[in-house]
């Protein structure tokens, strides 16, 4: 298998796991609410996560950011013990800022739920408060699973995160269904703490199985840690930078008509649910990739995998861009519009997914971009840029929030980020030209260019086909019953995958050529299993 093979069937295996973990997902939030409903419980038990989780995920976020290229870069130059020993001076570290962090929110956890719920008054305030002790040692675990997830995918192992996360949600639901009714809601919050701790318990196997072992060490001095205390300070800063936007965003949007905010919300979670599953499986693959390859200097290999990774963020989510915005309308119904949300609440939050659907494809392309520093050891270009581009997001916001309403908000945050992709493309091309390579290092841009305007071209044609197709089919598949909604849906997104495919190969498309051939080979390997097998039991 090449190495191009074993990235897009990693890829593929994260993919189907992230969209399995979304479902179960989706039971999580279906078995809370059948158990408990929209009462204080539930309440308490949501707002008492946002103090240890909130706060805490933009630190464990951060470290698991720094972690994977300064861990190969260690690897690379010092060895695998030192780099071994460096990850138990990081999680030494980690366990003792995490201990101090709890005991703090333990003792402060009234005040902090009187901060983040001023509006929380007797029996639910209390509540809220013990749901806040019981789930903040989740941090300490949170922390542990992003290093020993770093561990893992440094060492190209994609499946066994991915497979932690589907036993994280697997032990919620079961703390809902099995403990909930008998011992309430402090249960669940319980059971969400171990749930984190499970996915830390199932990859200490795997890990160890790479050589590592624990020792209690703590040196303040080795290079890897205090490379990563340098690092992690730029990535929190463009974490809140992130948070001021969205806070005005909010102030905004409280301004607009009722249900504008609702609106707005519902068509960025919908949005999210493609890059969340196709994006986010690329970029997990083929940032330790990178970080490798960055630590070893083969800038031209480093080049190469970055210029594969955007075309292929192209391909996969340009088309899913594209049919999001002709579908728009009947996804939203056939998702949300039941119950108090109606036809006016579709038009509404359609109205903000259209402005949103590029957003498919630059979210996925800004965040590739930003791991490629990252791979670098460079966080503060993205940093500064990052900062810009929230500027650039709060004027574009007062800008089109009058003309558009709550579209206008979500247009902002798509051209923000499109500045920003286009900005650290820039500046990314740059460093490169800067290194010490024997021959000119570049980004690639003819190639992904010469791949882009086909996959546009291919991607414009079905969006064509997918519009006359479900105007159609509202004519001779009418009514608003659910399963003519999809069957009207259903088969314009397959006439669309189809029309797709079929273009990419007559445009020839290059990614296009590769995930044929990977998905040839893979099928032959199987194949080739199952004989195999096959012949093994007739001789028997």
């Amino acid at each position: 298998m090449t190495a191009k093979e074993g990235l897009l069937k990693a890829a593929g295996i994260v993919a189907v796991l992230s969209i399995i973990s979304k479902i179960l997902g989706f039971a999580r939030e279906t078995s809370l609410a059948a158990v408990f409903g929209a009462t204080y419980a539930t309440d308490a038990y949501l707002m008492g996560q946002t103090v240890p989780v909130v706060i805490f995920s933009a630190v464990s976020a951060a470290l698991g950011s720094t972690f994977i290229p300064v861990f190969s870069q260690v690897r690379q130059e010092r060895g695998l013990d030192a780099a071994h020993k460096m990850v138990s001076s990081v999680i030494n570290a980690i366990v003792l800022l995490a201990l101090i962090f709890i005991t703090v929110g333990e003792f402060f956890a009234g005040w902090l739920t009187r901060l983040v719920a001023p509006g929380f008054q007797g029996e639910v305030y209390i509540l809220t408060v013990s749901m806040t002790r019981i789930m903040f040692p989740m941090v300490l675990f949170q922390a542990l699973s992003g290093i020993l997830t770093g561990m893992l995918q440094a060492d190209d192992n994609f499946a066994v995160p991915a497979m932690a996360s589907l036993a994280y949600n697997v032990t919620i639901i079961a703390s809902i269904l099995l403990l909930g009714p008998r011992f309430g809601i402090q249960a669940v919050g319980a059971g969400t703490v171990v749930a984190i701790a499970v996915q830390v318990l199932l990859k200490l196997p795997v890990v160890a199985k790479t050589g590592y072992k624990w020792s209690p060490i703590l040196n303040l001095n080795d290079p890897g840690l205090r490379r990563m205390g340098a690092l992690i300070g730029p990535v929190l800063l463009a974490t809140l930078a992130g948070q001021v936007s969205t806070l005005v965003n909010r102030i905004l949007v409280s301004g607009l008509a009722e249900g504008s905010l609702a609106a707005l919300n519902y068509a960025t979670r919908l949005m999210g649910v493609v890059p969340g599953v196709l994006g986010t499986s690329i970029i997990t693959v083929m940032y330790p990739t990178l970080s490798r390859l960055s630590a070893a200097d083969d800038w031209a290999r480093y080049s190469k995998a970055f210029s594969e990774s955007i075309k292929m963020i192209s391909f996969v989510l340009v088309p899913a861009a594209v049919g999001m915005a002709v579908l728009r309308v009947p996804l939203v119904r056939i998702v949300f519009e039941r119950g108090a949300f109606d036809s006016a609440a579709t038009q509404a939050t359609a109205w903000a997914l259209l402005f949103l659907s590029p957003a498919v494809a630059l979210f996925t392309l800004r965040d590739m971009t930003i791991r490629a520093f990252y791979a670098l050891q460079d966080t503060t270009s993205p940093m500064m840029v990052s900062v810009f581009a929230a500027g650039i997001n709060i004027v574009f916001n007062l800008m089109l929030v009058r003309p558009l309403a709550q579209g206008g908000l979500a247009f902002a945050n798509t051209l923000s980020s499109a500045f920003r992709a286009a900005v650290l493309l820039w500046l990314l091309r740059k460093k490169l030209a800067s290194t010490n390579s024997p021959t000119p290092v570049t980004l690639g841009g003819k190639a992904i260019l010469n791949s882009l305007w086909r996959v546009l071209v291919a991607a414009g044609i079905m969006g064509v086909v997918v519009w006359f197709t479900h105007g159609a089919l509202e004519i001779y598949v009418p009514g608003s019953a659910a399963t003519a909604q999809l069957v009207r849906l259903g088969v314009s997104i397959l006439v669309g995958v189809i029309c797709y495919v079929a273009m990419v190969f007559v445009l020839r498309v290059p990614e296009a050529t590769s995930i044929a051939e990977t998905a040839r080979n893979i099928f032959r390997r199987i194949f080739a299993k199952a004989r195999a097998y096959s012949d093994a039991r007739k001789q028997v």
